[in-house]
């Protein structure tokens, strides 16, 4: 296995004992705070995405630790916030969602809002029994940005996301995967990895280039009318970004929350 390390993310690529095919493993590494996200990490992350190989059977995206993201890092989330939204070469979510091959998620304990969006953004996902989805934006006073107003309910139904969006409530692995976002539960993170590999083999044996016109064809599919959709939220969240955003409380609760996980 050959790796190229930056900072608190980390991208390696592994072969396949018996082909020459291969998969990309883009890991978050900064479980000392959940994995959470600070403007450099997003950028690091956008360019993973944006540079993967595009001989690699698959990715798998995964966090280190703990936690696979507890989202955004709130101590630093005027960074974040008061950036230009039509650079969307460091957009996370914009650079999975145009990478040419699969990617696999492979969620460890929590994935909170914008790491619960990010997961949103895989093919598929593979979690942990412990692991769970939160979304925490009504909670903190942050409009969604990366999709999670328009996929969730595609993918669970309104109702649900509803649920989701205004208690801000756990999600448990299990329940999540009553409701059809996990494809596959695992007893440990050990397994959690060997079912990516086992799905990244899978699609390896499989034509490449129809693989890669498939999962365009899915996404696009699946986004009839949903890029205005997300145009409208990527408007009304950038909105209040730069008009209602209180980062001095936001930091405060994040605090005191971090401070009893």
């Amino acid at each position: 296995m050959c790796q190229r390390r930056e900072m608190s993310v980390a991208v390696a690529y592994a072969s396949f004992a018996e082909s020459d095919k291969k998969v990309a493993i883009v890991t978050i590494d900064r479980p000392e705070a959940l994995n959470a996200l600070t403007w450099s990490m997003l950028q690091q992350l956008a360019a993973a995405f944006r540079d993967i190989d595009a001989t690699a059977s698959a990715v798998i995206l995964t966090g280190k630790g703990r936690s696979f993201s507890a989202g955004i890092d709130l101590t630093a989330a005027s960074e974040v916030f008061t950036r230009d939204e039509s650079e969307k070469i460091h957009d996370v979510v914009w650079q999975m969602e145009r990478c040419e091959v699969p990617i696999i998620g492979a969620i460890n304990g929590a994935a909170i809002t914008a790491g619960f969006e990010i997961a949103l953004a895989c093919d598929m996902l593979v979690a942990t029994r412990d692991a769970f989805f939160a979304d925490t934006h009504c909670k903190f006073g942050i409009m969604p940005g990366w999709g999670l107003s328009v996929k969730l309910p595609r993918l669970v139904g309104i109702n649900r996301a509803r649920e989701a969006a205004f208690t801000s409530r756990r999600i448990p692995a299990q329940e999540a995967f009553e409701w059809g976002l996990v494809n596959h539960l695992c007893d440990s993170s050990e397994d959690m990895l060997d079912k990516a590999m086992a799905l990244a083999k899978a699609m390896s044996r499989n034509d490449p280039d129809l693989v890669k016109k498939y999962r365009g064809v899915l996404v696009e599919g699946y986004g009839t009318s949903y890029e205005e959709a997300r145009e409208h939220e990527r408007r009304k969240a950038w909105e209040h970004y730069r008009q209602h955003m209180d980062f001095a409380k936001i930091r405060s609760k994040f605090e005191k929350r971090r401070s009893k996980l």
